[in-house]
């Protein structure tokens, strides 16, 4: 098992979540702020999911792929064998948002590409982070990690 990899992935994970989280909060000048926001935000709020969704396959298989969606399959497996979230689903929805934001291609989110869609988004994450930290903390030693997220929440 690659602990120190799975922290650093963890660590990451967490630091663009509150990044995410941060963005968020902001109140913007205008509409065109607004939109910076708003990609910024989902931008962020991907790579927490990336980065946790590494930490998970690190744990379970010892290495990552490349490619966006190369271990999709076996975050599935990972959902299945140890009842966390709906790992793809979350990756694929804040993926979908982030290649909006950035490259203005998916436009089926277009019109979901808004604040309230956000909120909802970081509160799946939130969830899916805590559900992940909770599961790896059984089995490596990511305290330091876990006690930076609970300060986050707290």
């Amino acid at each position: 098992m690659k602990e120190k990899e799975i922290k650093d992935e963890l660590g990451m994970g967490v630091r663009a979540f509150v990044e995410a989280l941060s963005k968020s909060k902001e109140t913007p000048i205008d509409e065109f702020d607004k939109l910076r926001i708003l990609e910024t935000a989902f931008n962020r709020l991907f790579m927490a999911v990336e980065h946790v969704s590494n930490a998970l396959v690190l744990f379970e298989r010892g290495n990552v792929s490349s490619k966006h969606f190369g271990d999709i399959k076996k975050l599935e497996e990972m959902k299945e064998k140890y009842g966390l979230p709906d790992i793809p689903r979350i990756y694929d929805e804040t993926y979908k948002f982030r290649v909006f934001a950035d490259y203005r291609k998916r436009t089926d989110v277009k019109s979901n590409f808004n604040e309230q869609t956000l909120k909802d988004k970081i509160e799946n994450v939130k969830t899916f982070i805590g559900s992940t930290l909770k599961f790896l903390s059984e089995h490596v030693d990511i305290e330091d990690v876990k006690t930076r997220w609970e300060k986050i929440h707290s």
